[in-house]
């Protein structure tokens, strides 16, 4: 005879799990602190919308120059449907780049809201790493962002040449095209589960931070969420502040994702 399973071993066994789980989101847990001193007039910031994204999260990053003025670098998918993207189908982003002045900027870190006019900038956000950084590593992160523009503009191109293609068969031709772009391993394809905001983020702040670089190589965190908090805890150069006033449904959210 099998032997049965009591249901009061199975709850104990959940709740040693739970317990586990809980230990582990409080050892991830980032307090404010300030960012170690480095040579540098301009500011690298790595921010996340702890709720965006239907709670799974949205990164962005902001480049500060020495005047106060922010850049804002926000990317998501493009080409492809939301339900086309959960079935892990690449296709080209959109890399959505937005200055402020230093009023604005300034604002924007005390109380975490955006008004600009990209994707997902238009959002509260909550939590910021940062680190100061250089007028070469500023431009350095800049131009990481170049070869995702490039792939945007190709698509636009197409795109516009589908759109007013003037028989059927020029259309199809595009339309060919524009799915063979989307599966361009060549170039920075956004891709839900293994290339997103965070992942773009992290990529264009490596060109700046040698932490960065590191702990991308080794990541397996696959939310924005669990992937600020694991290398906020790992690398003690960067800052962290808070962005305005979190809602304690996002405290618990960013208490509790760590995925």
């Amino acid at each position: 005879m099998k032997r049965q399973i009591k249901p009061k071993k199975i709850i104990q066994c959940g709740m040693l799990l739970a317990g586990l789980y809980l230990c582990l989101c409080a050892s991830l847990c980032l307090k404010p602190r300030p960012a170690a001193p480095a040579q540098g007039d301009c500011m690298l910031y790595y921010i996340i919308n702890t709720d965006g994204m239907k709670g799974l999260g949205h990164t962005i990053l902001m480049l500060k120059d020495e005047e106060g003025r922010g850049t804002v670098i926000s990317f998501n998918g493009m080409q492809r449907t939301l339900g086309e993207s959960l079935m892990g189908q690449s296709g080209v982003g959109k890399m959505s780049i937005e200055t402020m002045d230093a009023e604005d900027t300034a604002a924007f870190l005390q109380t975490g809201s955006l008004h600009l006019e990209g994707d997902q900038l238009q959002d509260n956000y909550d939590r910021a790493l940062y680190r100061p950084i250089t007028a070469q590593e500023y431009r350095a992160v800049l131009a990481a962002a170049e070869p995702y523009l490039a792939a945007e503009a190709k698509f636009e191109a197409l795109y516009t040449q589908w759109v007013f293609a003037k028989d059927d068969s020029q259309k199809d031709s595009c339309r060919q095209r524009l799915a063979q772009l989307g599966r361009d391993r060549s170039l920075p394809l956004y891709r839900l589960y293994t290339h997103n905001c965070d992942h773009a983020a992290r990529e264009l702040a490596s060109a700046a931070d040698s932490d960065m670089r590191e702990y991308a190589l080794r990541t397996w965190h696959i939310t924005p969420n669990g992937n600020l908090k694991a290398f906020g805890s790992s690398s003690a150069r960067w800052g962290v502040i808070d962005l305005g006033e979190t809602s304690p449904a996002e405290k618990i959210l960013g208490f509790l994702m760590i995925f």
